[in-house]
């Protein structure tokens, strides 16, 4: 054996390291790119954070100008409107309520005449005709009068 390589054993061992040096400059790119993209990423989300951060800043500083405020603790004033709040009785309920309401107002609407009541006679006063009797009241409590009842029992 002599000391000298063969011609093509050092063409290959030089296109295997071209190879070589290709992988590991595509690699190095591909990293720094994936470097940079990280460190956008931080930035972007760094400038968003302080964004939150000042917008945060900004809300603490009018609720403690709120609280603060003499006015803030009078309910009256800082009164919603209850609209959401209010009971649904499902379909319906809405027109139901209205129609009464147009009945109130027109049975309401008419205007009351004043009739000064005419003296009876002493001998029709003194017998009380059957057609005016009055209905006797009862003295057993109504089921349906919830105020009435002894809930206690």
């Amino acid at each position: 054996m002599t000391g000298e390589a063969s011609p093509k054993l050092l063409d290959k061992l030089a296109s295997i390291r071209a190879r070589y040096e290709a992988a590991v400059a595509e690699t190095q790119e591909r990293a720094t790119q994936y470097e940079r993209a990280l460190a956008q990423r931080a930035e972007e989300r760094r400038q968003q954070a302080e964004e939150l951060s000042k917008e945060l800043d900004a809300k603490t500083a009018e609720n403690r100008a709120a609280r603060e405020d003499p006015n803030a603790k009078n309910e009256w004033l800082n009164r919603r409107d209850g609209g959401e709040r209010t009971m649904n009785f499902g379909p319906g309920a809405d027109e139901l309520d209205e129609a009464a309401d147009a009945q109130q107002s027109t049975q309401s609407s008419p205007p009351q005449q004043t009739t000064v009541p005419t003296p009876l006679p002493a001998s029709e006063s003194a017998q009380p005709s059957q057609a005016k009797h009055r209905r006797p009241r009862r003295d057993e409590d109504d089921d349906e009068d919830f105020a009435n009842r002894d809930w206690f029992v």
